[in-house]
């Protein structure tokens, strides 16, 4: 059963830790995605054709193989993802940090707060 300062406090941490996610998300995620995971398609890279001679009838059938590969859309893109992502490397991680701080510091006001908060419970001890 918590107080309504608890309350208030818990959702001041859960929005805290909320908004530090979506800057990190917003900001770091589609960097780090375009590099590490490129837009890809699935081309064939080989067909292979192959007669087979039916044992029991007799007649020749057909058989195509195709061989699939993945290959990357957009090289120039990906090479300037590359760039963009080292050129931006200190920012990125300066943002990251700065997020962690701020949802370290947020934790520890949270507990400063609970802590100050059963220090002044005024309905005694409760089971």
């Amino acid at each position: 059963d918590r107080s309504g300062a608890a309350d208030q406090n818990l959702a001041l941490l859960s929005s805290e830790i909320a908004n530090a996610q979506d800057q990190i998300t917003s900001s770091v995620n589609p960097r780090l995605t375009n590099v590490l995971a490129p837009v890809v398609d699935l081309v064939i890279a080989k067909s292979i054709t192959t007669a087979e001679v039916d044992e029991g009838s007799g007649k020749e059938q057909t058989v195509k193989t195709n061989v699939f590969t993945r290959e990357k859309v957009d090289l120039d893109f990906l090479k300037l993802c590359d760039e963009i992502l080292a050129r931006n490397a200190g920012m990125l991680r300066t943002v990251v940090l700065a997020n962690f701080l701020k949802v370290e510091r947020t934790i520890g006001d949270y507990v400063k707060a609970c802590d100050k908060d059963r220090s002044h419970d005024s309905r005694g001890f409760s089971y």
